[in-house]
């Protein structure tokens, strides 16, 4: 495992300069809120094979509707996928890495719903950017809800 930075790439600037705008926004959070996904697997070290397409934030549904009160953005999540639902889905613009932030966020996995949960998060900081991340043992849970090849691989980057 390599440290977050050490990729060489263009993104390193964007993650940072994303980061850095969601921890400002979340300030305004009440509740525990953190960075999930493949995001979060690169920020504990791991490398990814491709750059990172979005940045996925779990937050409480009161932080979703204060969020929204406060900045007006729209709740976008429909009726969610065949695999994925969210009561409160918000893609804030900031920056060019995409953001979903999500609240009553909820896997399909085994024939049934199952809301997606940190019990632990961590805080890191990449380059100037302090955020909070889902300990590896909740991405593991949530990666194995998940069930797509992508999640499959990640699983087994976090057994290694």
């Amino acid at each position: 495992m390599s440290s977050p930075d050490d990729r060489a790439g263009d993104d390193n600037h964007l993650l940072e300069e994303a980061l850095n705008r969601i921890a400002d926004l979340m300030s305004a959070c009440r509740d525990p809120w953190c960075v999930f996904g493949g995001t979060a697997m690169r920020l504990h070290g791991y490398r990814m094979p491709t750059p990172i397409a979005d940045i996925d934030v779990l937050i409480s549904i009161a932080d979703a509707d204060r969020l929204i009160r406060r900045h007006g953005f729209p709740n976008v999540a429909g009726i969610g996928t065949e695999r994925f639902r969210s009561q409160i889905l918000l893609r804030p613009d900031l920056g060019k890495i995409p953001v979903e932030i999500m609240a009553g966020f909820d896997a399909l996995s085994e024939g049934s719903w199952h809301r997606v949960e940190i019990q632990q998060r961590q805080e890191t900081t990449y380059r100037t950017a302090k955020t909070f991340i889902a300990s590896r043992e909740d991405l593991f849970t949530i990666f194995r809800l998940c069930g797509r090849p992508k999640d499959l691989k990640r699983m087994a980057l976090l057994a290694s």
